[in-house]
């Protein structure tokens, strides 16, 4: 009809679809100034910016019906409102998903050194280590395969709390004052790498920065095996221990098919070199 846009015209020119006017139409959204016999929706061009508005409104998420609700009183200072709340909820989003990428990141940086590190396991080596935080968790008694998922797990909900995921790394931390008692395992707990810095929480345990004498191995925290051999090089080589030794699971069972009660794990013995 001259004079008038038909519905297919208006929807191409909004990059919209039929159907999507035609539902707009039924909720009172944006109704065609005029429909034929036949029941064709026609619009006016003074209308193409009503909807133009509405598809702006609607790309930045706001919901139909708080559109419909913002049209029956539009006015700068309310629209200026309308966009000020969506803005608020986009920034969270910003905030969440920053944090993803994180949690993502570091995941990422674990798996792609595995095929370097595991080149040199069972090697003892010194390596400077910065300064790090995490939770830690005390084991309630000496730990076995069951016990140690629990206690990790336990961990993991205690992050959630926070809305944190652990992944920057988690293991278990072994307490220097123990490594002369019968049982070494006294006092040790689940210790989890805090993804960034958090203020406020409990639990929290800093592993300063200094050189570590570490290795690499396939094992289980509460297998002291490979623990003891390392107490050995640091008594050969003189060290002395400056504080609580962490065994760090790099990678954990999910990872092997035909060792699946092992993880790949960094011994982490903080030393004095002499």
């Amino acid at each position: 009809m001259k004079g008038f846009v038909s519905i297919s015209d208006m929807a191409k020119l909004h990059n919209i679809s039929r159907q999507t006017l035609i539902h707009y139409d039924k909720i009172g959204l944006f109704r065609p100034i005029y429909t034929d016999v036949n029941g064709y929706r026609y619009y006016s061009h003074r209308q193409v910016p009503y909807l133009r508005e509405i598809c702006f409104l609607k790309d930045i998420g706001i919901s139909l019906l708080d559109i419909k609700q913002h049209f029956g009183e539009r006015e700068p200072r309310k629209a200026s409102e309308l966009l000020s709340e969506r803005k608020k909820f986009v920034d969270k989003e910003i905030f969440r998903l920053n944090k993803l990428r994180t949690y993502i990141n570091q995941r990422i940086n674990s798996y792609d050194a595995y095929e370097e590190l595991v080149k040199n396991i069972e090697v003892p080596f010194i390596k400077r280590i910065p300064k790090r935080e995490g939770v830690l968790l005390e084991f309630d008694k000496k730990p076995q395969k069951a016990d140690l998922h629990l206690a990790t797990m336990k961990a993991w909900r205690y992050l959630a709390q926070y809305e944190m995921l652990v992944s920057n790394g988690f293991g278990t931390i072994i307490k220097k004052d123990s490594l002369s008692k019968e049982n070494m395992m006294e006092g040790a707990g689940v210790y989890v790498l805090l993804p960034y810095p958090e203020q406020g929480m409990e639990n929290i345990k800093t592993m300063p920065a200094g050189d570590y004498l570490c290795m690499y191995k396939y094992g289980m925290p509460y297998d002291l095996q490979h623990l003891e051999y390392l107490l050995g090089v640091v008594k050969d080589r003189g060290y002395g221990i400056e504080g609580d030794i962490f065994d760090a699971c790099l990678l954990d069972t999910t990872f092997y098919k035909d060792m699946n009660d092992k993880d790949f794990c960094m011994i982490q013995i903080p030393i004095k070199l002499e």
